[in-house]
């Protein structure tokens, strides 16, 4: 099935490793120019390496989305290298080892907001006025299963929380201007090595070891945990015209984990 997205440029922030690897695959293999926004050189590099071998086009750009200055000088390069911007992934994030609330710290809070709200808000922000002026884009926010409420993770939560209500925020302000904004929230997706890199904001030591993983996969309805292509597939349908009537929405892929209303 053709999406439509032979020739478009897309963006996915934290491309080089995990759901965002696999998201920049998926774009590049229906012939997406795509540029991988991420702060480990190395990983990116090795992403854009594999796509290119399968015939893909894509650049990577070395970039602390948190980095208001860097990240407009970074979205003008690729603009300008690449062409238009016609998808945004927001998909950096970063959520520590699970911990009860009042053994998280101020600055593990100020971490958590950085990395998955700020970073949210700081790219769109650089994206967002190309994408009025041709009157026309899709954005995919990352979200999490975490944000409908989970034990032990009130600060990732809260942030992932916020990504929600800032997607709808976006669906319904810029809507008119032929702008589409949805989010995916993923239930947990433990990444093979070969997915990540050192520079990777993901963290091996998340406070689960196997028993805790099998618990988890006891209680999803489909007794299996999510891959990162299993986000990628719905990031690209909402990206695509076949969401085209679809904004402000977020769907739980989580092998039905969480079903939110």
């Amino acid at each position: 099935m053709d999406l439509g997205f032979k020739g478009r440029v897309v963006v996915v922030t934290g491309g080089a490793s995990n759901i965002g690897r696999a998201i920049a695959h998926e774009f590049a293999r229906e012939g997406a120019v795509v540029g991988v926004f991420d702060r480990d050189a190395k990983q990116a590099g090795k992403t854009i390496a594999e796509i290119e071998a399968a015939g893909g086009k894509a650049r990577a750009y070395a970039l602390d989305v948190t980095d208001v200055a860097a990240t407009a000088a970074t979205v003008a390069a690729a603009e300008a290298e690449l062409g238009p911007i016609a998808v945004l992934v927001n998909n950096v994030g970063w959520n520590g080892k699970a911990e009860f609330f009042l053994n998280l710290t101020p600055d593990r809070w100020e971490k958590a907001f950085q990395l998955n709200l700020y970073s949210t808000f700081n790219v769109t922000r650089a994206v967002l006025p190309h994408m009025v002026e041709r009157r026309n884009g899709a954005i995919v926010c990352i979200a999490s299963d975490a944000g409908f409420g989970e034990f032990r993770m009130a600060d990732y939560g809260a942030m992932k929380a916020g990504v929600l209500a800032f997607t709808r925020t976006i669906a319904k302000e810029y809507g008119r201007y032929g702008i589409r904004a949805n989010a995916v929230a993923p239930g947990l997706v433990i990444p093979p090595a070969e997915a990540i890199g050192e520079g990777s904001l993901w963290q091996a030591d998340i406070g689960m070891g196997p028993k805790e993983v099998q618990n988890i996969e006891a209680g999803i309805p489909l007794r299996r945990r999510s891959e990162a292509v299993d986000i990628a597939w719905s990031v690209l349908f909402f990206a695509s015209e076949r969401a085209r009537q679809l904004t402000g929405q977020v769907v739980s892929v989580s092998g039905g984990f969480q079903m939110p209303r």
